[in-house]
């Protein structure tokens, strides 16, 4: 049984994607609301979110409202969102395609079934720095945020993120994450290693 969560702004479409979703007897509806608010982790095993709502969710580790990216489904107006983990759906798109969606964005690993075998062998070739980077592009952050972490200018992060690109055969960010996702942990724990260095000596 998939347990879905919806966080959409208008009334009329949360109302038609949770009849559409309640007729579905794999599918169980956790809640269906227009305000945003953090979910409980293992609450739900996919979040069904409009694009307008995107903004208003609480920041979480590891995800958006406390579920994970690659277990949302994003419902925008033409069915595209740049650097987005999961799937999207346009509002009118085809409903049986919407529960399609559901179902993939819910199955055993997303992640690991959208991202080549290419691009998860591949995180084992970068470099510890190439790592470090990539680690805090899994957790969200900007080109900017992850060179002031590190300490390094946005224009040396802005080339390791193509030298990156380079060796998973990745075109964006969203699969650069994906492929992140699908190998042994990346942690961008260098950083506050060096630090604890530099305050020691």
């Amino acid at each position: 049984m998939v347990r879905a969560g919806i966080f959409v702004r208008n009334q009329l479409a949360l109302l038609g994607i949770r009849c559409l979703l309640d007729a579905e007897t794999d599918i169980q509806v956790a809640f269906a609301t227009a305000t945003p608010f953090a979910v409980a982790a293992g609450t739900v095993d996919c979040l069904v979110l409009d694009l307008d709502l995107l903004d208003e969710l609480p920041e979480l580790p590891g995800g958006t409202a406390g579920v994970p990216l690659a277990r949302t489904v994003l419902l925008t107006a033409d069915g595209t969102a740049p650097d987005r983990i999961g799937e999207t759906h346009p509002f009118d798109g085809a409903p049986p395609l919407l529960v399609d969606a559901i179902r993939r964005a819910a199955g055993p690993d997303p992640a690991t079934a959208r991202a080549g075998p290419v691009a998860r062998q591949g995180v084992a070739t970068l470099s510890p720095r190439e790592r470090e980077v990539l680690g805090h592009l899994v957790e969200g952050c900007t080109h900017d945020q992850a060179a002031r972490r590190i300490g390094i200018s946005q224009h040396t992060v802005d080339t390791y993120v193509k030298r990156i690109r380079s060796k998973l055969g990745a075109h964006n960010k969203a699969q650069l994450v994906r492929a992140a996702l699908t190998a042994p942990r990346v942690q961008p724990a260098r950083t506050e290693f060096r630090q604890r260095q530099q305050v020691e000596t």
